[in-house]
């Protein structure tokens, strides 16, 4: 399995292309706008159950009250993928093959995890942010979500999610307010709409 399918993040991963670099996540926020809007860093290990092979990556996190977009970015700070979620809708869209996906969030988490995770945007959501682990939805299920907090402070800094695929450990940093308003709107014009989302993850 490569990064861009192991992750979800997975995670995650759920998700996803929109800028070609770093330097232009700045023109994914409008600032002056008076709206605020709340964003996280995130960085991601993934090692494969079948591979010795460890797989590293960054997500940038924005999201106010009505939506959350994921950046997902390489080593070299190269944004390779974008996850934008409304409630449980979500669209993720691959710009180096043309194609976009659009449906619930939890068939992403499953199909880059190969778990049955069951996951709702909100309950994905809150792990990452207020570090609150879903346990009704973990029970019954081979899968273990473990949780450590800033010092001072209820706020996750370390999350470890371990299925019978993988493990992925995740470092948050950089949980603050801003003012402005995110650019949440995707240009799929020319794309074209995936069967699945295994197209978009090969």
């Amino acid at each position: 399995m490569n990064a861009f399918k192991l992750i979800g993040f997975s995670f995650l991963s759920f998700f996803l292309l929109f800028f070609s670099s770093c330097s232009k996540m700045k023109y994914d926020i409008e600032p002056g706008t008076g709206g605020v809007f709340q964003s996280m860093k995130i960085k991601v290990n993934v090692r494969p159950r079948d591979s010795n092979k460890v797989q590293n990556f960054k997500i940038i996190l924005k999201y106010d009250q009505t939506k959350d977009k994921m950046l997902f970015l390489s080593p070299l700070n190269q944004v390779y993928g974008i996850l934008v979620v409304q409630g449980e809708n979500a669209l993720l869209v691959n710009t180096k093959k043309k194609k976009y996906w659009n449906g619930p969030f939890h068939l992403i988490l499953e199909e880059m995890w190969g778990t049955d995770m069951d996951f709702r945007y909100d309950e994905f959501k809150q792990l990452l942010v207020d570090g609150l682990i879903p346990e009704e939805k973990l029970q019954n299920r081979s899968i273990r979500v473990s949780v450590d907090k800033f010092p001072n402070s209820e706020k996750p800094e370390r999350l470890k999610i371990i299925t019978p695929d993988v493990t992925v450990k995740l470092k948050i940093s950089d949980h603050i307010t801003e003012n402005g308003s995110i650019r949440f709107d995707v240009n799929i014009k020319g794309m074209t709409q995936a069967e699945n989302i295994a197209e978009l993850l090969e």
